[in-house]
């Protein structure tokens, strides 16, 4: 039931986002969308200006994990074309809900369930504004250093669309 309610979720997600791309044409400093990968949800940006912006996602992982991220980021130009940017920044993720991973536990192995999740982030990715648009599209991988609910290391990937009205 989960997952029928998801792919219904992201499907109206997609319909809304295809809608508002069409219909707008002037960008905006906040822009919204769709992330796939970890998290698989929704995405969001705040431009502070040209070269800084704040970024999430709030989603689901596998197994039905919840996951909110946080970052700050910085935006950089190397490229002649002047749409296509590399962001980096540092951030906060956060997970919990009903999960099937195992943990060393001394000398034995533990399947956890439902445990807090929290980790700090540190994201690097290409951006690319789609000319004559509000919408860009967006790659990201950020390793993940786990804090709780013990010490370890993730990795985030993701690849996303949003909308700037």
């Amino acid at each position: 039931m989960v997952t029928t309610s998801k792919t219904a979720l992201t499907a109206i997600l997609i319909g809304f986002v295809c809608c508002a791309a069409s219909e707008v044409h002037a960008q905006g400093n906040f822009g919204f969308g769709l992330i796939l990968g970890e998290p698989t949800g929704l995405a969001w940006k705040y431009k502070i200006n040209h070269r800084n912006a704040i970024d999430g996602a709030i989603g689901f992982s596998p197994y039905d994990r919840f996951r909110i991220h946080v970052d700050y980021l910085w935006h950089s130009y190397p490229f002649q074309e002047q749409r296509l940017a590399v962001h980096y920044g540092l951030g906060a993720a956060f997970g919990f809900g009903r999960t099937d991973y195992v943990v060393s536990h001394g000398d034995s192995y533990v399947l956890r369930e439902g445990d807090l999740g929290f980790g700090a982030r540190a994201v690097v990715g290409l951006t690319y504004m789609i000319p004559r648009s509000p919408v860009d599209v967006f790659f990201e991988m950020a390793p993940i250093i786990v804090a709780a609910p013990g010490p370890g290391f993730g990795l985030d990937l993701g690849l996303g669309v949003r909308v700037y009205p």
